[in-house]
């Protein structure tokens, strides 16, 4: 029930028309099936609270001291960008970010992407999360994006930070797995093994 109300929430994701089940359009059975993602919306404590604040991303790990970054401060980083559509925007845009592995790296985390047992936990201002393995993690894929089309975007249009895969590219990025995957709002990346 926790997730068809973070479902709600977020604006009707894909994942919360499966489990009403609706299908979307244009999307065969293979390319919505789930296997590895795992979803959740955690009861807000007073602790996961007191970690989130708007506008900052957290990143942080087994034996390091968390990274808070701010938009100034993920500007300075690695960046990627790239036009795709999504299943929550009309037409095309141009997404343009951090790519998540060059924050594991900024973190001191990048031994860890290989690790089998590693997984990263996101977090969005709503205490919405999100689990992944980190070895699934790309180079340059998926990215952290802080702009579309070249604007900031706001906390209401799923700012100011938002995962975002190049769903275009091909079907192996038009998954549920991914689409679950593509939280935005988010304020929180943690690593655990």
């Amino acid at each position: 029930m926790q997730l068809v109300y973070a479902s709600a929430v977020m604006g009707l994701t894909f994942s919360g028309l499966a489990l009403v089940g609706l299908s979307m359009p244009g999307f065969s059975a293979a390319e919505t099936d789930s296997t590895r993602t795992e979803v959740q919306h955690a009861p807000v404590t007073d602790e996961s609270r007191s970690q989130i604040e708007p506008g900052k991303l957290r990143i942080g790990g087994p034996d390091v001291t968390p990274l808070v970054l701010d938009l100034a401060a993920l500007d300075e980083l690695e960046q990627e960008s790239f036009e795709t559509g999504t299943i929550w925007t009309d037409g095309e845009s141009l997404f343009s970010g951090v790519p998540v592995a060059a924050l594991i790296e900024a973190a001191g985390l990048s031994e860890l992407r290989s690790d089998p047992d590693a997984v990263l936990e996101m977090t969005a201002l709503n205490d919405y999360r999100v689990r992944i393995p980190l070895s699934d993690i790309e180079d340059r894929v998926p990215i952290v994006a802080t702009r579309i089309d070249g604007e900031t975007v706001s906390i209401r249009e799923k700012g100011p930070f938002w995962i975002v895969y190049p769903y275009d590219r091909g079907p192996e990025y038009r998954t549920e797995e991914h689409y679950k995957r593509s939280i935005w709002q988010l304020a929180q990346m943690t690593v655990t093994e």
